[in-house]
Protein backbone atom coordinates (compact mmCIF):
# COMPACT_ATOMS: atom_id res chain seq x y z
CA UNK A 1 0.00 0.00 0.00
CA UNK A 2 1.41 3.42 -0.96
CA UNK A 3 2.33 5.58 2.04
CA UNK A 4 0.73 8.93 2.64
CA UNK A 5 3.23 11.82 2.95
CA UNK A 6 2.83 14.93 4.99
CA UNK A 7 3.43 18.21 3.24
CA UNK A 8 6.65 18.63 5.19
CA UNK A 9 7.84 15.19 4.05
CA UNK A 10 6.96 16.04 0.47
CA UNK A 11 8.86 19.36 0.67
CA UNK A 12 11.89 17.60 2.17
CA UNK A 13 11.81 14.88 -0.50
CA UNK A 14 11.51 17.51 -3.23
CA UNK A 15 14.42 19.46 -1.69
CA UNK A 16 16.62 16.35 -1.63
CA UNK A 17 15.81 15.48 -5.24
CA UNK A 18 16.30 18.98 -6.66
CA UNK A 19 19.37 19.95 -4.68
CA UNK A 20 20.95 16.55 -5.28
CA UNK A 21 21.10 17.10 -9.04
CA UNK A 22 24.51 18.57 -10.12
CA UNK A 23 23.00 20.18 -13.18
CA UNK A 24 20.78 22.31 -10.92
CA UNK A 25 23.70 23.57 -8.81
CA UNK A 26 25.70 25.50 -11.41
CA UNK A 27 23.26 27.34 -13.66
CA UNK A 28 23.31 30.45 -15.81
CA UNK A 29 19.86 31.86 -16.59
CA UNK A 30 18.69 35.11 -18.12
CA UNK A 31 15.63 37.18 -17.39
CA UNK A 32 14.29 40.50 -16.16
CA UNK A 33 14.57 41.61 -12.56
CA UNK A 34 11.26 42.48 -10.90
CA UNK A 35 9.94 42.87 -7.36
CA UNK A 36 13.46 43.70 -6.16
CA UNK A 37 13.77 44.16 -2.37
CA UNK A 38 16.93 44.70 -0.33
CA UNK A 39 16.18 43.64 3.24
CA UNK A 40 17.64 45.33 6.31
CA UNK A 41 19.73 42.20 6.78
CA UNK A 42 21.46 42.91 3.46
CA UNK A 43 19.88 39.98 1.60
CA UNK A 44 18.24 40.66 -1.79
CA UNK A 45 14.93 39.14 -2.86
CA UNK A 46 13.64 39.47 -6.42
CA UNK A 47 11.97 37.65 -9.28
CA UNK A 48 13.53 36.68 -12.59
CA UNK A 49 10.99 36.49 -15.38
CA UNK A 50 10.70 36.17 -19.13
CA UNK A 51 7.81 35.61 -21.52
CA UNK A 52 7.54 31.93 -20.53
CA UNK A 53 8.05 31.76 -16.77
CA UNK A 54 9.32 33.37 -13.59
CA UNK A 55 11.36 32.27 -10.59
CA UNK A 56 11.69 33.63 -7.10
CA UNK A 57 15.31 34.43 -6.33
CA UNK A 58 17.35 35.12 -3.22
CA UNK A 59 20.86 36.59 -3.02
CA UNK A 60 22.51 36.42 0.38
CA UNK A 61 24.21 39.46 1.87
CA UNK A 62 27.81 38.33 1.16
CA UNK A 63 27.01 37.88 -2.53
CA UNK A 64 25.24 41.26 -2.62
CA UNK A 65 28.32 42.94 -1.13
CA UNK A 66 30.59 41.30 -3.72
CA UNK A 67 28.31 42.33 -6.59
CA UNK A 68 30.22 44.90 -8.70
CA UNK A 69 27.20 46.32 -10.59
CA UNK A 70 24.06 47.34 -8.70
CA UNK A 71 20.83 45.48 -9.47
CA UNK A 72 17.89 47.59 -10.59
CA UNK A 73 14.25 46.92 -11.23
CA UNK A 74 13.62 46.03 -14.90
CA UNK A 75 17.27 45.17 -15.74
CA UNK A 76 17.81 42.40 -18.27
CA UNK A 77 20.46 40.21 -16.67
CA UNK A 78 22.21 36.87 -16.67
CA UNK A 79 22.30 35.27 -13.23
CA UNK A 80 24.42 32.46 -11.85
CA UNK A 81 23.26 30.25 -9.02
CA UNK A 82 21.67 27.00 -7.88
CA UNK A 83 18.11 25.71 -7.69
CA UNK A 84 16.94 25.16 -4.12
CA UNK A 85 13.65 24.34 -2.40
CA UNK A 86 12.34 26.54 0.39
CA UNK A 87 10.68 23.79 2.41
CA UNK A 88 8.44 25.93 4.70
CA UNK A 89 6.47 27.13 1.64
CA UNK A 90 7.26 24.26 -0.66
CA UNK A 91 8.62 26.71 -3.23
CA UNK A 92 11.36 26.15 -5.77
CA UNK A 93 13.69 29.16 -5.93
CA UNK A 94 16.97 30.22 -7.45
CA UNK A 95 19.77 31.02 -5.00
CA UNK A 96 21.81 33.61 -6.95
CA UNK A 97 25.46 34.46 -6.26
CA UNK A 98 26.23 36.64 -9.33
CA UNK A 99 24.26 38.93 -11.63
CA UNK A 100 25.69 40.29 -14.89
CA UNK A 101 24.08 42.48 -17.57
CA UNK A 102 22.79 40.64 -20.61
CA UNK A 103 25.30 40.74 -23.43
CA UNK A 104 28.19 39.69 -21.17
CA UNK A 105 30.06 36.76 -22.69
CA UNK A 106 29.89 33.35 -21.07
CA UNK A 107 33.65 33.23 -20.38
CA UNK A 108 33.48 36.62 -18.72
CA UNK A 109 30.59 35.48 -16.54
CA UNK A 110 32.38 32.26 -15.61
CA UNK A 111 35.47 34.24 -14.71
CA UNK A 112 33.43 36.66 -12.60
CA UNK A 113 31.69 33.82 -10.78
CA UNK A 114 35.02 32.13 -9.99
CA UNK A 115 36.55 35.45 -8.99
CA UNK A 116 33.80 36.10 -6.46
CA UNK A 117 34.09 32.61 -5.01
CA UNK A 118 37.87 32.75 -4.66
CA UNK A 119 37.71 36.28 -3.31
CA UNK A 120 35.32 35.08 -0.63
CA UNK A 121 37.93 32.49 0.35
CA UNK A 122 40.55 35.21 0.78
CA UNK A 123 42.85 34.24 -2.11
CA UNK A 124 43.07 37.82 -3.33
CA UNK A 125 43.58 39.55 0.04
CA UNK A 126 46.26 42.24 -0.15
CA UNK A 127 47.39 41.43 3.38
CA UNK A 128 48.79 38.04 2.32
CA UNK A 129 50.82 39.35 -0.61
CA UNK A 130 54.61 39.39 -0.20
CA UNK A 131 57.27 41.92 -1.08
CA UNK A 132 59.74 41.16 -3.86
CA UNK A 133 63.37 40.41 -2.90
CA UNK A 134 65.72 43.37 -3.38
CA UNK A 135 68.64 41.33 -4.79
CA UNK A 136 67.32 38.03 -6.19
CA UNK A 137 69.94 35.34 -6.73
CA UNK A 138 67.65 33.14 -8.84
CA UNK A 139 64.65 34.28 -10.89
CA UNK A 140 62.33 31.54 -12.13
CA UNK A 141 60.22 32.00 -15.26
CA UNK A 142 57.15 29.98 -16.24
CA UNK A 143 56.21 30.58 -19.87
CA UNK A 144 56.57 29.12 -23.32
CA UNK A 145 60.15 28.38 -24.40
CA UNK A 146 59.34 29.44 -27.98
CA UNK A 147 57.51 32.71 -27.33
CA UNK A 148 58.87 36.24 -27.23
CA UNK A 149 58.17 36.50 -23.51
CA UNK A 150 61.23 34.44 -22.52
CA UNK A 151 63.52 36.45 -24.80
CA UNK A 152 62.13 39.77 -23.55
CA UNK A 153 62.73 38.76 -19.95
CA UNK A 154 66.29 37.62 -20.74
CA UNK A 155 67.06 40.89 -22.49
CA UNK A 156 65.78 43.09 -19.65
CA UNK A 157 67.46 41.06 -16.90
CA UNK A 158 70.84 40.94 -18.68
CA UNK A 159 70.72 44.73 -19.06
CA UNK A 160 69.58 45.59 -15.54
CA UNK A 161 71.00 42.90 -13.30
CA UNK A 162 73.21 40.28 -14.98
CA UNK A 163 74.34 38.98 -11.58
CA UNK A 164 71.15 36.96 -11.15
CA UNK A 165 70.50 33.48 -12.54
CA UNK A 166 67.50 33.02 -14.84
CA UNK A 167 65.84 29.60 -14.82
CA UNK A 168 63.09 28.72 -17.31
CA UNK A 169 60.46 26.13 -16.47
CA UNK A 170 58.78 25.79 -19.89
CA UNK A 171 55.03 25.28 -20.14
CA UNK A 172 52.11 25.41 -22.49
CA UNK A 173 50.33 28.75 -22.09
CA UNK A 174 47.24 28.16 -24.22
CA UNK A 175 44.74 25.38 -24.77
CA UNK A 176 43.02 22.72 -22.70
CA UNK A 177 46.30 21.17 -21.51
CA UNK A 178 47.83 24.50 -20.47
CA UNK A 179 46.38 24.75 -16.92
CA UNK A 180 47.97 21.51 -15.67
CA UNK A 181 51.16 22.29 -17.58
CA UNK A 182 51.40 25.65 -15.79
CA UNK A 183 50.73 24.02 -12.40
CA UNK A 184 53.42 21.38 -13.02
CA UNK A 185 55.91 23.99 -14.24
CA UNK A 186 55.41 26.05 -11.06
CA UNK A 187 55.90 23.02 -8.82
CA UNK A 188 58.93 21.79 -10.79
CA UNK A 189 60.56 25.22 -10.63
CA UNK A 190 60.16 25.54 -6.86
CA UNK A 191 61.32 21.98 -6.16
CA UNK A 192 64.39 22.02 -8.40
CA UNK A 193 65.66 25.59 -8.82
CA UNK A 194 64.46 27.09 -5.50
CA UNK A 195 64.10 30.62 -6.96
CA UNK A 196 63.80 33.80 -4.94
CA UNK A 197 60.97 35.09 -7.16
CA UNK A 198 58.94 33.69 -10.09
CA UNK A 199 57.57 35.40 -13.19
CA UNK A 200 54.60 33.64 -14.80
CA UNK A 201 53.29 35.00 -18.06
CA UNK A 202 52.62 35.00 -21.75
CA UNK A 203 52.06 37.48 -24.55
CA UNK A 204 48.79 39.15 -25.46
CA UNK A 205 45.74 37.50 -26.97
CA UNK A 206 42.00 37.11 -26.73
CA UNK A 207 40.20 36.05 -23.57
CA UNK A 208 40.13 32.53 -24.95
CA UNK A 209 43.91 32.62 -25.50
CA UNK A 210 44.49 33.76 -21.91
CA UNK A 211 41.89 31.48 -20.38
CA UNK A 212 44.39 29.03 -18.87
CA UNK A 213 45.40 31.78 -16.43
CA UNK A 214 41.79 31.98 -15.21
CA UNK A 215 41.75 28.28 -14.40
CA UNK A 216 41.10 27.59 -10.72
CA UNK A 217 43.98 25.07 -10.56
CA UNK A 218 46.47 27.66 -11.77
CA UNK A 219 45.13 30.33 -9.41
CA UNK A 220 45.42 28.00 -6.42
CA UNK A 221 48.95 26.93 -7.46
CA UNK A 222 50.03 30.59 -7.50
CA UNK A 223 48.37 31.13 -4.12
CA UNK A 224 50.26 28.12 -2.69
CA UNK A 225 53.66 29.26 -4.00
CA UNK A 226 56.47 29.35 -1.44
CA UNK A 227 58.04 32.44 -3.07
CA UNK A 228 56.62 35.72 -4.42
CA UNK A 229 55.13 35.53 -7.91
CA UNK A 230 54.85 38.27 -10.53
CA UNK A 231 52.04 37.76 -13.05
CA UNK A 232 52.73 39.19 -16.52
CA UNK A 233 49.87 37.96 -18.68
CA UNK A 234 48.89 39.61 -21.95
CA UNK A 235 48.96 43.37 -22.38
CA UNK A 236 48.39 46.05 -19.76
CA UNK A 237 44.63 46.02 -20.32
CA UNK A 238 44.34 42.24 -19.90
CA UNK A 239 43.33 41.09 -16.40
CA UNK A 240 43.14 37.44 -15.37
CA UNK A 241 42.50 35.75 -12.06
CA UNK A 242 46.22 34.96 -11.93
CA UNK A 243 46.82 38.73 -11.80
CA UNK A 244 44.49 38.98 -8.79
CA UNK A 245 46.19 36.21 -6.80
CA UNK A 246 49.82 37.01 -7.70
CA UNK A 247 51.90 39.03 -5.23
CA UNK A 248 52.55 41.60 -7.98
CA UNK A 249 50.80 42.12 -11.32
CA UNK A 250 52.84 43.59 -14.19
CA UNK A 251 51.42 45.09 -17.36
CA UNK A 252 53.88 43.23 -19.63
CA UNK A 253 56.60 40.56 -19.27
CA UNK A 254 59.27 43.25 -19.74
CA UNK A 255 57.75 45.26 -16.89
CA UNK A 256 57.76 42.09 -14.78
CA UNK A 257 61.49 41.64 -15.42
CA UNK A 258 62.10 45.24 -14.37
CA UNK A 259 60.07 44.75 -11.19
CA UNK A 260 61.98 41.57 -10.36
CA UNK A 261 65.45 43.08 -10.72
CA UNK A 262 67.31 46.10 -9.38
CA UNK A 263 69.12 48.39 -11.80
CA UNK A 264 72.92 48.06 -11.57
CA UNK A 265 73.34 51.70 -12.57
CA UNK A 266 71.12 52.74 -9.69
CA UNK A 267 72.91 50.30 -7.40
CA UNK A 268 76.27 51.84 -8.36
CA UNK A 269 74.92 55.32 -7.71
CA UNK A 270 73.49 54.17 -4.38
CA UNK A 271 76.83 52.59 -3.46
CA UNK A 272 78.67 55.82 -4.26
CA UNK A 273 76.23 57.77 -2.12
CA UNK A 274 76.49 55.19 0.66
CA UNK A 275 80.29 55.36 0.49
CA UNK A 276 80.15 59.16 0.71
CA UNK A 277 77.74 59.01 3.64
CA UNK A 278 79.89 56.41 5.41
CA UNK A 279 83.03 58.50 4.86
CA UNK A 280 81.27 61.55 6.28
CA UNK A 281 80.06 59.51 9.25
CA UNK A 282 83.57 58.16 9.82
CA UNK A 283 85.04 61.68 9.75
CA UNK A 284 82.43 62.91 12.20
CA UNK A 285 83.08 59.94 14.45
CA UNK A 286 86.86 60.50 14.19
CA UNK A 287 86.41 64.16 15.12
CA UNK A 288 84.38 63.15 18.15
CA UNK A 289 87.03 60.61 19.15
CA UNK A 290 89.83 63.18 18.76
CA UNK A 291 87.88 65.68 20.86
CA UNK A 292 87.42 63.01 23.49
CA UNK A 293 91.15 62.17 23.35
CA UNK A 294 92.04 65.84 23.83
CA UNK A 295 89.67 66.01 26.77
CA UNK A 296 91.21 62.89 28.31
CA UNK A 297 94.70 64.27 27.78
CA UNK A 298 93.69 67.48 29.54
CA UNK A 299 92.26 65.46 32.39
CA UNK A 300 95.40 63.29 32.54
CA UNK A 301 97.58 66.38 32.57
CA UNK A 302 95.47 67.87 35.31
CA UNK A 303 95.62 64.69 37.39
CA UNK A 304 99.28 63.83 36.60
CA UNK A 305 101.68 63.68 39.68
CA UNK A 306 104.32 65.49 37.64
CA UNK A 307 101.87 68.29 36.90
CA UNK A 308 100.94 68.37 40.59
CA UNK A 309 104.61 68.53 41.61
CA UNK A 310 105.25 71.31 39.13
CA UNK A 311 102.26 73.16 40.52
CA UNK A 312 103.59 72.69 44.07
CA UNK A 313 107.03 73.88 42.96
CA UNK A 314 105.45 76.96 41.48
CA UNK A 315 103.54 77.53 44.70
CA UNK A 316 106.77 77.09 46.76
CA UNK A 317 108.64 79.47 44.48
CA UNK A 318 105.89 82.00 44.94
CA UNK A 319 105.88 81.52 48.69
CA UNK A 320 109.68 81.88 48.76
CA UNK A 321 109.52 85.05 46.70
CA UNK A 322 106.79 86.45 48.90
CA UNK A 323 108.76 85.48 52.04
CA UNK A 324 111.90 87.13 50.65
CA UNK A 325 109.99 90.30 49.87
CA UNK A 326 108.38 90.23 53.30
CA UNK A 327 111.79 89.77 54.98
CA UNK A 328 113.24 92.56 52.92
CA UNK A 329 110.34 94.81 53.88
CA UNK A 330 110.68 93.86 57.56
CA UNK A 331 114.47 94.31 57.47
CA UNK A 332 114.11 97.74 55.88
CA UNK A 333 111.51 98.65 58.48
CA UNK A 334 113.82 97.39 61.28
CA UNK A 335 116.72 99.35 59.86
CA UNK A 336 114.59 102.47 59.76
CA UNK A 337 113.50 101.77 63.31
CA UNK A 338 117.16 101.31 64.42
CA UNK A 339 118.16 104.56 62.78
CA UNK A 340 115.28 106.26 64.53
CA UNK A 341 116.25 104.67 67.86
CA UNK A 342 119.86 105.62 67.29
CA UNK A 343 118.76 109.19 66.74
CA UNK A 344 116.60 108.99 69.83
CA UNK A 345 119.44 107.47 71.81
CA UNK A 346 121.78 110.06 70.50
CA UNK A 347 119.33 112.77 71.52
CA UNK A 348 119.05 111.44 75.09
CA UNK A 349 122.70 110.37 75.52
CA UNK A 350 124.13 112.21 78.61
CA UNK A 351 127.49 112.43 76.95
CA UNK A 352 125.95 114.36 74.12
CA UNK A 353 124.46 116.70 76.67
CA UNK A 354 127.83 117.10 78.37
CA UNK A 355 129.44 117.79 75.01
CA UNK A 356 127.14 120.72 74.65
CA UNK A 357 128.65 122.33 77.83
CA UNK A 358 126.42 120.89 80.52
CA UNK A 359 127.68 119.14 83.72
CA UNK A 360 126.27 116.22 85.67
CA UNK A 361 126.44 117.00 89.44
CA UNK A 362 126.21 114.40 92.19
CA UNK A 363 126.82 114.38 95.92
CA UNK A 364 130.32 113.05 96.05
CA UNK A 365 129.67 111.36 99.39
CA UNK A 366 126.44 109.61 98.50
CA UNK A 367 126.55 109.58 94.69
CA UNK A 368 122.99 110.92 94.59
CA UNK A 369 122.36 113.25 91.72
CA UNK A 370 121.75 116.88 92.59
CA UNK A 371 118.80 118.08 90.54
CA UNK A 372 117.82 121.00 92.76
CA UNK A 373 119.56 123.32 95.23
CA UNK A 374 117.54 121.59 97.83
CA UNK A 375 119.51 118.37 97.19
CA UNK A 376 122.77 120.01 98.48
CA UNK A 377 123.71 121.58 101.72
CA UNK A 378 126.49 124.15 102.33
CA UNK A 379 129.66 122.26 102.94
CA UNK A 380 128.55 119.10 101.03
CA UNK A 381 131.21 117.72 98.75
CA UNK A 382 130.05 117.57 95.17
CA UNK A 383 131.40 116.14 91.91
CA UNK A 384 130.64 117.90 88.61
CA UNK A 385 131.17 115.60 85.62
CA UNK A 386 131.98 117.47 82.42
CA UNK A 387 132.57 116.28 78.89
CA UNK A 388 136.29 115.85 79.46
CA UNK A 389 136.51 115.12 83.19
CA UNK A 390 135.22 115.89 86.70
CA UNK A 391 135.55 118.77 89.15
CA UNK A 392 135.45 118.22 92.92
CA UNK A 393 134.09 121.05 94.95
CA UNK A 394 132.37 121.96 98.19
CA UNK A 395 129.01 123.78 98.32
CA UNK A 396 129.76 127.25 99.66
CA UNK A 397 126.29 128.71 99.24
CA UNK A 398 123.00 128.04 97.29
CA UNK A 399 121.31 130.75 95.29
CA UNK A 400 117.68 130.24 94.18
CA UNK A 401 116.79 131.08 90.61
CA UNK A 402 114.65 134.04 91.68
CA UNK A 403 117.70 135.60 93.33
CA UNK A 404 119.34 135.90 89.92
CA UNK A 405 116.52 138.11 88.80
Amino acid sequence: MQSILSLGQLATLLKQVVEGQPEFQNLWVNGEISNLTIARSGHAYFTLKDAESQFRCVMWRNAVQRQRLPMREGDQVIAHGAVTVYAPRGEVQLQVDLVQPQGTGLLQMQMEELRMRLEAEGLFDESRKRSLPALPGVIGVVTSAEGAVWHDIQRVVSRRYPLTQLVLSPSLVQGDLAPMALVNALQRLQNEAQPDVIIIGRGGGSMEDLWAFNDERVVRAIYASKVPIIAAIGHESDITLSDYVADVSAGTPSMAAELATPDLVQIDAALVETKRALAADMLRMLDRKLERLDDLQRQLTRLSPQARLESLHRELDGMRDRARLAMQHRLAAAQREIVALEGLMESINPQAVLNRGYAFVVNDSTGAPIRSIGDAMVGDPIRATLADGSILATVGTTIPSSADR
